[in-house]
């Protein structure tokens, strides 16, 4: 995985190729985040032994890979989106591990919390009993927003595979810092999301607008909201936390000097809106998001410009005598 910025904006001196060799090691290029992949591989594996989890496809794969990753030089490609793996193994076992908590949710804290930030409301509540009334078409447009959760890394960390690929190695780093994070956050302090609260008779009715939309593309909400892995996982709401990483990369490479990068601070801002208003998270949920966002973008960027100064050998900066 690539660490050291390549491109016009490089964060510290010393210039890497723009294309790496073709076929490499993967834990010759960058052993630390392998090393907690590979440590998270063999956790998975006890987890399946002792019924913790299941045995999955992805789960499969990612031990696969794993092991080649030690012996076998492979495709730059294949070992640069093997995180991206790594995470969607962890996201699947953490359903099983915070559903099996679920009785365990804090339910009562966020909604005493979010009275006391919004002066006695509750967002997702004022919210949907507000705006949506005077703006109904606001579903569509922040519905959509919120999906690209799942696709909107994947599409970046691609352009930025082709395009950038400095800065791949800075936002694969990133983002699996934000994703441990907040999965160590679920398990450890499970949090129900407002539509579940509201459904345990603890808020005013609160409709989970995601699934009617896609209730009309074939019936298919009912198969989303059955596959939620963490429906107890709002806090941090890595909704908000993946889309704060994003913009701010995308703003760093265009240069926080132009006015027109700011602009990218519009998509977390209104994901957070769109959280509350389709009743997936308290206002708080999204505030830790767009926090963890940050830490994750400044603590991937430090590395590299770290990792970059190391890179550069004695001989090509001592001055010629």
């Amino acid at each position: 995985m690539t660490v050291a910025i390549t491109s016009e904006a490089q964060p510290a001196g010393g210039a890497t190729p723009r294309h790496p060799p073709a076929r490499v090691r993967a834990f010759s290029r960058h052993p630390l985040i392998y090393a907690v992949i590979t440590l998270y591989a063999g956790a998975s594996v006890g987890l399946m032994a002792v019924h913790a989890v299941g045995v999955t496809a992805e789960g499969a794969l990612l031990l696969a890979l794993v092991l080649l990753s030690l012996v076998a030089p492979a495709r730059a490609f294949v070992w640069d989106w093997l995180p991206f793996i790594g995470v969607a193994v962890m996201f699947g076992d953490l359903g099983t591990m915070v559903g099996k908590s679920a009785q365990h949710a804090h339910i009562l804290a966020p909604i005493i919390t979010e009275r006391i930030l919004l002066g006695g409301n509750v967002g997702s509540v004022w919210l949907q009993g507000h705006l949506r009334p005077a703006a109904p078409w606001l579903d569509v447009p922040l519905g959509i927003e919120y999906l690209t959760f799942f696709a909107a890394p994947i599409a970046f960390g691609l352009w930025l595979w082709m395009r950038r690929r400095g800065w791949f190695g800075v936002f694969v780093n990133a983002y699996i810092s934000v994703m441990v994070v907040g999965f160590v956050v679920y398990v450890l302090y499970p949090e129900t999301p407002p539509w579940l609260a509201a459904q345990e008779g603890l808020l005013p009715h609160v409709q989970r607008i995601t699934i009617g939309l896609l209730n009309h593309l074939g019936g298919i909400g009912h198969l989303y909201g059955g596959a939620d892995p963490a429906p107890n996982g709002a806090m941090p709401s890595l909704h908000v936390g993946i889309p704060t990483l994003i913009c701010l990369i995308a703003a760093r490479m265009r240069g926080w000097r132009r006015p027109a990068s700011w602009l990218w601070l519009l998509y977390p801002l209104t994901m957070i809106l769109a959280t509350m208003y389709l009743g997936e998270h308290y206002l708080l949920d999204g505030m830790a998001g767009f926090t963890l966002g940050v830490i994750g973008y400044l603590g991937a960027l430090t590395w590299a410009r770290r990792a970059a100064r190391r890179s550069v050998s004695p001989a090509r900066t001592a001055p010629v005598s």
